[in-house]
């Protein structure tokens, strides 16, 4: 992301709008040393433990449908107080993006993101992983590897579209800026194309999550695209997604980079609805439970 900007992206082939993370400690050893030996045990972690899911139309289809019924406001106040949004905010705003919530980031290339944002204690990695496999991993987030890294690395996947890449990139940023908040260790966050649900339970996967809504949807936008007002005031309580919310939805999406039907690709661009559904649901949650 950028200052008041839009999504940070990059123009190889990224959502969340698709992904989903898994947290496992990161495994160097007995693989060849150092970055790609990492990536390469990381991406087997990813297919290992997605298997089932990896480019497969139905179970993202199926992701999808999960979402769109869930419930975000109770996940929301579940996994994180109004207090701790505040404070998820209030870190973005000092140490990344000034204009957050209230404009939205800019799209910018990986390598503009890292110019501007290296400053902030965390390295950047690169790669083109398009194969079936690789596509399932979107990037991670590692605080430190024991006799690999001894600074916080962000890795993403830049075979995915521009808008998901950059996504990607605020999501693994998301990390960086709330590790002190949530006490990350040596765990490794996965971010993958499938499970978004997942993060509907994992307070450090939705503050991630928090960021990146926060940044593309900043509320005066949000405030459009959904309507003003708390849940309390909604005539129906639901937290689901108008068609003409949707519609909304899509043009400002459109705005940001992200054109479904410019998507190559049936998978990619399920795998790109399935990233726009999950933000924008927790974006509406984001106003109806904290007017935030």
């Amino acid at each position: 992301m950028v200052n008041c900007g839009r999504l940070p992206v990059r123009a190889d082939p990224v959502g969340k709008m698709a992904s989903s993370r898994r947290r496992t400690r990161a495994d160097a050893h007995g693989r060849s040393s150092g970055f790609e030996g990492l990536v390469d045990g990381l991406s087997s972690v990813a297919k290992g433990t997605r298997q089932d899911k990896v480019a497969s139309p139905a179970n993202l289809k199926s992701e999808i449908t999960g979402i769109i019924q869930r419930d975000y406001g109770q996940a929301l106040r579940q996994c994180l107080s109004r207090w701790e949004v505040k404070q998820i905010a209030n870190e973005g705003k000092a140490r990344v993006w000034p204009g957050l919530n209230r404009q939205p980031v800019t799209l910018v290339s990986p390598n503009e993101f890292v110019r501007r944002w290296s400053g902030s204690g965390v390295d950047f990695k690169f790669a083109s992983l398009p194969s079936k496999e690789g596509l399932s991993l979107l990037g991670f987030y590692v605080n430190k590897v024991d006799q690999v890294r001894t600074r916080p690395l962000i890795f993403v996947n830049t075979a995915h579209h521009p808008a998901v890449v950059g996504l990607a990139l605020d999501h693994e940023m998301g990390h960086h800026l709330t590790s002190q908040i949530f006490g990350a260790g040596e765990e490794t966050h996965l971010l993958s194309q499938t499970a978004y649900e997942e993060h509907l339970t994992e307070p450090s996967e939705l503050a991630a999550d928090t960021l990146v809504s926060l940044a593309t949807c900043p509320a005066p936008i949000a405030r459009t695209v959904f309507g003003s007002g708390s849940r309390a005031s909604r005539a129906d309580g639901s937290n689901e997604l108008s068609e003409a919310a949707f519609a909304r939805l899509l043009e400002h999406a459109s705005k940001m980079g992200l054109r479904l039907d410019c998507i190559r690709g049936v998978n990619r661009r399920l795998q790109a609805l399935a990233a726009l559904v999950h933000y924008a649901k927790l974006r509406r949650a984001l106003l109806d439970e904290y007017n935030t």
